[in-house]
């Protein structure tokens, strides 16, 4: 009978102390998941995402997967862009610029401007302060003064902000074929002579130099053999245009700036503004028929203009065009800075 009681008092004993270490392991466990918690909620904040912040990197931001340096890396965000921060995180970041140090931690940041892009970036390089006030919006780049009859542009034209990398990555794939012929051997400037030969006869071309009237010098930068046309720059005072001269029928037509053609040559634009002024940008639209090509739309974007620099403007398919442009208050106001420039690219219908 005592043995009996013994081993009941016993098996108490060792209930009771397995269901102490149970309650035990169960607190640790608590308490080690209200750490995590606690630790989550250390390194990140919630914030009021209704504040924009614009980015400060000149170069561009980079938008990673993780707050990390060393993780992947997503996307880039422009000079200026404007971007929501959703999350801020505690991990502090140091970046070298120079002989400067430039502190700050990773934030988790929502852009809508091109394409939705969410990641985190070093905020170093964010500001509230808009360091480029007069920056374009997709709204502001329909802002036009159409000569066509027909003024809605939207029936005509599709035009979307794109981001730099986007821009590059676009010109890398573009179709490099040769829209002008350089022939230049062919034919030659002579003593400020162009003799240009047709079906019609010799059309000579001279330079004038007048004290009173002002210079005006030609130049001659080739054919494009699928129009059978020559293509000449003409220099005046204080502008310069392009002349299309048909070798069968000596028809002329003069362009603002050097025809730009599509991949299948069914589409020809050109791009022009006043480089002394800083006018608004002309675009004209031209369709090519049977070695002939018809003006289908003249507009002048009101808000923006194109870079001068050679081959900004380039076709990546038959129906769409990228071109490198700059907010017109900005060039006004702030003058011309290169990671001030914005990209477009434009469909046409």
């Amino acid at each position: 009978m005592r043995t009996l009681l013994n081993l009941i008092m016993l098996l108490l004993i060792v209930m009771f102390f397995l269901n102490c270490k149970d309650s035990s392991i169960k607190n640790k466990q608590d308490e080690h998941k209200n750490d995590r918690q606690n630790n989550i909620e250390a390194t990140s904040e919630k914030i009021d995402n209704t504040i924009f912040h614009y980015v400060t990197a000149i170069n561009g931001l980079s938008v990673r997967k993780q707050p990390d340096i060393n993780a992947e890396k997503i996307s880039t965000l422009d000079y200026g862009t404007p971007v929501q921060i959703i999350e801020e995180t505690r991990q502090a970041f140091q970046v070298k610029e120079g002989t400067k140090t430039i502190d700050g931690k990773w934030v988790l940041i929502d852009s809508k401007e091109t394409t939705r892009i969410k990641g985190y970036v070093f905020d170093g390089f964010l500001t509230t302060k808009n360091p480029m006030p007069y920056r374009l919006s997709n709204t502001d780049l329909n802002s036009t003064r159409s000569y066509n009859k027909d003024s809605d542009i939207d029936k005509y034209l599709i035009l979307e902000l794109i981001s730099k990398k986007t821009y590059k990555e676009l010109k890398q794939r573009q179709n490099n074929f040769i829209t002008i012929r350089e022939d230049t051997l062919e034919i030659k400037k002579d003593n400020g002579k162009i003799d240009l030969p047709t079906d019609q006869g010799i059309i000579t071309l001279l330079d004038i130099r007048e004290k009173d009237m002002g210079d005006v010098s030609y130049d001659y930068l080739g054919a494009i053999d699928s129009l059978n046309t020559y293509v000449i720059r003409g220099d005046y005072i204080g502008y310069s245009e392009h002349l299309l001269i048909n070798k069968a029928t000596t028809r002329k037509d003069t362009l603002a700036e050097k025809p730009i053609i599509s991949p299948n040559w069914k589409k020809m634009i050109t791009a022009s503004i006043d480089g002394q002024t800083i006018e608004p940008i002309d675009l004209q639209l031209f369709d090519i028929e049977k070695n002939n090509y018809i003006l289908r739309l003249m507009v002048n974007f009101q808000g923006w203009f194109h870079s001068q620099e050679e081959n900004s403007i380039f076709w990546i398919n038959k129906d769409e065009f990228c071109m490198k442009i700059m907010s017109l208050q900005h060039a006004e106001n702030e003058g011309f800075k290169e990671h001030c420039y914005q990209y477009i690219k434009i469909k046409v219908l």
